[in-house]
């Protein structure tokens, strides 16, 4: 497969008769020069409205990436193209700074575009200065992080990701969390239909459950109760219910009926996106969220099953409180929590290390502490790092043809972007898109621009 092997740029590049590249003023450039540097194989046309939208923000990356003296011998864009003649070509290259496999040379590009199993433009594949590609998914780290996305390691987009999730959980309200752009209510069990507005200001409890599910049917009729005694209390709390059954609506509304809080529409799209936003794994889970809506606790379930009421707010600090106060430090920590002394026991721990306390053991390493039923608390660090899809890859067709979709960005399709095939024929590469009667070959079609958009004849729009 392309996306593990190892790949030298010579013959990756060069062909029988080329071992250059060129740049738009026609210069040449040898691709031995590029050995060791991390390439950009760049797969894009001048009548693709998506291509022409990416294009001048690539640019932006690329030229901002050279300014920075420590990376600017490192990297090096490389323009494959889709484009049908080379007046169209010479067009489209004229307006990018970086290097192109001269656009006569058909058979080089044809064999990148199999190679990298080509679909959808634009695409941008790296390879990192060992020939291994080392992102597939170029396009959206440039669009989403710009030059930060450099180096376009695996690492490095972990790292990335993390960050954004930080900050959106920083910037987090009970409206980002439960609106969506077509609905900005939430349901209750009579059929009213309740502001997401009107709990802004609010302790909010989201509970994730499926009914049916032997441990959520056993754990609601506790958070009713718990619930219902809150409201006596008049405290300014809610519960949303996000329901993870997404087959049967009657079984939902059945289940919904038993519950006397708000709940998310059945099967609404914010159910399974809140599941993974949360990092919810197990059920029931009762996510609490401040009156600022950012989270409090990432799961108060067992916080309400052993102390009910007397857990409320259901914040780590009431954790502390009704649990005791574990100190503990660790090497490699940055500091270590005060201990605090119990009436019925004291439990001082550092890293590794285990006292037996009065009613119980505590065994603990650098993490946070859970509580089990027989009164031995077993922390571990939890750092397993964040998980991260592996990038797109695309299947090669069985008799080599290449499917060119314009638009597709690597994460979503828009219904609307036009879709064009390229086959191989006698060292061409043929182009139609579908809705046009007849394909277009290289050299025999020209592009007719006009200020707004460029017009194909299969209704493609910008």
């Amino acid at each position: 497969m392309a996306f593990d092997a190892v790949h030298d740029l010579t013959s990756l590049l060069s062909s029988d008769r080329r071992d250059f590249l060129i740049r738009n003023n026609g210069d040449q450039v040898k691709i031995s020069s590029l050995i060791g540097k991390r390439v950009g194989l760049y797969f894009s046309a001048g009548w693709c409205p998506p291509c022409r939208l990416f294009t001048p923000k690539l640019s932006e990356f690329y030229k901002e990436l050279l300014a920075n003296k420590s990376k600017n011998n490192d990297f090096e864009i490389i323009f494959i193209s889709s484009d049908r003649d080379a007046l169209s070509f010479k067009a489209y290259f004229s307006k990018m700074p970086w290097l192109a496999i001269p656009f006569d040379d058909l058979e080089t590009q044809k064999k990148l575009k199999i190679l990298f199993q080509l679909s959808s433009i634009p695409y941008l594949v790296v390879i990192d200065g060992n020939g291994k590609v080392s992102s597939a998914d170029g396009v959206n780290l440039v669009k989403e992080f710009g030059v930060d996305a450099y180096p376009f390691t695996i690492d490095r987009k972990k790292q990335l990701l993390a960050q954004k999730e930080e900050a959106k959980k920083n910037n987090q309200t009970i409206t980002s969390v439960l609106a969506s752009a077509s609905r900005n209510y939430l349901v209750s069990n009579d059929g009213k239909q309740i502001p997401v507005s009107e709990l802004e200001g609010k302790l909010i409890g989201l509970y994730f459950s499926l009914p049916g599910h032997e441990h959520c049917d056993a754990f609601t009729p506790k958070l009713s109760e718990v619930y219902n005694n809150l409201k006596k209390k008049k405290e300014n709390f809610e519960i949303v219910f996000v329901s993870l059954e997404e087959e049967d609506e009657d079984f939902f509304n059945e289940a919904f009926k038993s519950m006397p809080w708000l709940a998310l529409p059945f099967k609404d799209e914010k159910c399974q996106k809140l599941k993974l936003y949360f990092d919810v794994d197990d059920i029931p889970a009762l996510v609490i969220t401040g009156q600022d809506g950012r989270t409090l606790n990432p799961n108060a379930v067992d916080l309400i099953k052993q102390h009910g009421i007397d857990a409320y707010p259901f914040t780590p600090k009431k954790h502390d409180v009704v649990h005791g106060k574990v100190e503990a430090s660790c090497c490699g920590c940055d500091g270590s929590k005060t201990r605090e002394e119990t009436k019925d026991e004291k439990v001082e721990v550092s890293c590794g290390s285990m006292e037996e306390a009065k009613d119980g053991k505590a065994e603990v390493s650098c993490g946070s502490m859970e509580e089990t039923k027989d009164g031995k608390a077993e922390v571990s660090c939890g750092c397993d790092g964040s998980k991260n899809d592996d990038d797109e890859k695309m299947e090669e067709t069985k008799d080599k043809m290449v499917e060119v979709s314009c638009g597709c960005d690597g994460s979503s399709k828009n219904d609307d972007d036009e879709k064009m095939e390229e086959t191989c024929k006698d060292g061409k590469v043929e182009v139609s898109c579908c809705g046009c009667d007849e394909s277009k070959n290289d050299g025999d079609q020209k592009m007719e621009e006009t200020k707004e958009e460029i017009k194909e004849g299969c209704g493609c729009k910008g």
